[in-house]
């Protein structure tokens, strides 16, 4: 067998024939897909821009990329996005932004970190949906993009063939006066130890409501009746 392969690239060169030179163009080339979107906000929307030193910026293009934690604004009223069009502003210079929502109230956001929230003991990073703002107990969501990747199995022609990119989201509790952010857990027990202070009257609201810790509905259904207490 070593002979009858020395013997064929001695006599064609390669061993493979004539080839002809070609460009990318000419080749079916494909893409590796990714689905899903890393943006908050799929569309472009009207939105405001809180940045430091006091400076208000106000755009009727604005979408929040979660993996790069930055955003983009689209100048001028052309439907093409170029890289003349699009800016890009880091959102370590944010300190907080809203988006503007068609039949719904504005969402309005706020950057943890410049806040001085905690997690845990370290310092809270990415940027926190506030669904109930008050003196007792607040209420935010987080967001974030994560990669799945692909897990397709040759042998077994099982899995997923393609990347997906999921929204993973995040609920936090936060007390008056204390910048320590608390995770809204899935087990009932856990997320009591939050309302200690009114422990039994809440148990009781959460059983009587069949209150669903993963519904932003319900949480704030909950978190505004501790307010109200």
């Amino acid at each position: 067998m070593p002979t009858y392969v020395g013997e064929l690239t001695t006599n064609v060169g390669t061993g493979y024939g004539e080839y002809r030179t070609v460009g990318t163009d000419a080749l079916e080339i494909e893409q590796p897909k990714v689905l899903g979107s890393t943006y908050l906000n799929e569309e472009w929307a009207k939105g405001s821009l809180f940045i430091t030193l006091n400076r208000l910026l106000e755009t009727d293009y604005l979408k929040y990329d979660l993996e790069n934690h930055q955003f983009l604004i689209k100048t001028g009223d052309s439907q093409e996005e170029s890289l003349d069009n699009i800016k890009v502003i880091n959102s370590s210079t944010v300190n907080a932004f809203s988006l503007k929502t068609p039949q719904k109230p504005d969402r309005f956001f706020i950057n943890s970190t410049n806040a001085g929230f905690i997690i845990d003991g370290q310092s809270a990073n990415g940027f926190l949906e506030v669904l109930i703002n008050d003196d007792t107990m607040s209420l935010y969501r987080k967001t974030e993009a994560e990669i799945l990747h692909a897990s397709y199995n040759v042998a077994l022609n099982a899995g997923d063939k393609q990347d997906r990119i999921i929204k993973k989201v995040t609920y936090y509790l936060r007390k008056l006066d204390h910048p320590e952010l608390l995770e809204v857990s899935k087990r009932k027990k856990k997320n009591l130890y939050h309302f200690s202070s009114k422990g039994k009257i809440i148990d009781d609201f959460i059983k009587a409501n069949r209150i669903d810790f993963s519904s932003p509905t319900d949480l704030v259904k909950l978190v505004s009746y501790y307010n109200s207490l």
